[in-house]
């Protein structure tokens, strides 16, 4: 039965194209390839839907990796940042939160010890998409009595040669104004040409563009951001920080009838070596009252680093000038100027790749009232040779401890300064 079966289906079979008609033999055509049609569609859409299931499970590694909040990639910086300022660029997460910390003790030849529980400052940015990007550091200072708004502001990542930076921001100036996180420079305490004169951390409101200028090694900034007050008593008694004072930073309901411009470029084409320039001009005065009309203020520096292997080397110059200051008073500050060389030596580079401890000595040299109108009040040139020691257990902690000696060449005794300090980035 089964053997007459098969044989009937086979006859059927071969009988089967001949009994179709021409008309027929086209209808199966055409379904064949309307078949193999929706193959190749099936086809591409499984391609399809393994390539999203790829993105997502790397994704979702990522995330896994991270876990709720991204460690902190000291190798990364964004347009200039430090590495934990600039994390919010670099996570998968929209929400990134970093920050740094350090603290300090003192001891001078001519005051009592001291402790400073100095900064605690986070950072908090957030990324709406892939080219809005909020980013804010707030700061709490000695133990939290005080405290400020360091910067906020928001990004628009449009170009690699073109992006937009609206609010409260740090000024692109100097060495350690945008990289102040304690792992970036040696000193216990930042180097005072870079306190009084820059004056740092100097942050305003205002706009800045930056990017590259068509190539990765040699970039800018440029922008306009509320000008500096210098038309106070801190500038007509010749005070060190008549610079310092000058600042408005987030103050409540700054004055902004002024405006100022700045820009900075650097080039990073050399192995190693990044050189710069960056400046600032705006009015002398930026208050409601008293407005002294005619005055500017024009401060700039020129600042490089070089490292190899083991080395590393920092050097920066800046001044600051005030055309017709005589407008703010006869004794009102018309010129400030410093200068700083650092050399640095990782003696453990040779030994151990795990940590990190270098050596360094730092030289020098500023005067924050180096001329006046009249000639009262300007100081001697001040001298300090610095040199000590940071140890680095793991990259993102770093303890420190430095000699400081002070010299302001006005024939008082040198002041001498041990410190010791810890700080970290997270």
């Amino acid at each position: 039965m089964k053997v007459k079966t098969k044989a009937t289906a086979i006859l059927f079979a071969a009988s089967l194209p001949f009994s179709l008609q021409a008309g027929e033999v086209e209808d199966l055509k055409a379904q064949m390839m309307q078949m193999q049609k929706r193959l190749a569609e099936l086809e591409k859409k499984q391609k399809q839907t393994a390539e999203a299931s790829a993105t997502v499970v790397e994704e979702l590694a990522a995330l896994q990796n991270e876990g709720l909040f991204q460690a902190v990639d000291i190798t990364k910086s964004h347009s200039g940042l430090g590495a934990a300022a600039s994390k919010v660029y670099y996570t998968q997460n929209p929400l990134s939160i970093g920050g740094y910390g350090e603290m300090y003790w003192a001891d001078s030849s001519d005051k009592t010890a001291i402790t400073d529980v100095y900064r605690f400052v986070p950072y908090i940015g957030y990324k709406f998409n892939d080219w809005i990007v909020l980013n804010t550091e707030l700061e709490f200072e000695h133990g939290g009595n005080e405290v400020a708004v360091e910067f906020m502001y928001l990004d628009f990542l449009l170009d690699n040669n073109y992006n937009i930076r609206v609010g409260n921001q740090l000024v692109p100036m100097g060495l350690v104004n945008q990289r102040h996180e304690p792992t970036l420079f040696p000193t216990v305490q930042r180097p005072e040409t870079e306190t009084l004169i820059i004056p740092s951390t100097w942050h305003e409101t205002g706009v800045i563009v930056y990017g590259e200028l068509g190539m990765p090694s040699l970039t800018y900034h440029l922008g306009f951001i509320n000008a500096l007050n210098v038309n106070s008593d801190d500038t007509k008694i010749g005070n060190i920080k008549w610079l310092r004072n000058g600042r408005w930073g987030s103050s409540e309901k700054a004055p902004m009838g002024k405006v100022a411009v700045t820009g900075r470029l650097d080039y990073s084409g050399i192995d190693g070596l990044t050189v710069g320039v960056s400046a600032y001009y705006g009015n002398g005065s930026n208050r409601d009252i008293d407005n002294v009309n005619g005055t500017s203020l024009f401060i700039y520096d020129l600042h490089a680093i070089y490292r190899y292997e083991a080395v590393t080397l920092k050097g920066l110059f800046t001044q600051a000038m005030l055309d017709d200051a005589e407008k703010i008073g006869p004794d009102a500050v018309e010129e400030a100027e410093g200068y700083y060389l650092t050399a640095e030596y990782d003696i453990m580079s040779h030994f151990n790749n795990k940590y990190r401890l270098p050596i360094f000595v730092q030289y020098e040299n500023y005067n924050p009232v180096k001329e006046t109108v009249s000639g009262i009040g300007e100081l001697d040139d001040i001298e300090n040779i610095t040199f000590g020691l940071n140890f680095y257990p793991h990259e993102q902690v770093v303890l420190k401890t430095d000699y400081q000696i002070k010299d302001r060449n006005d024939g008082s005794d040198e002041e001498e300064t041990l410190s010791v300090g810890i700080g970290f980035i997270f």
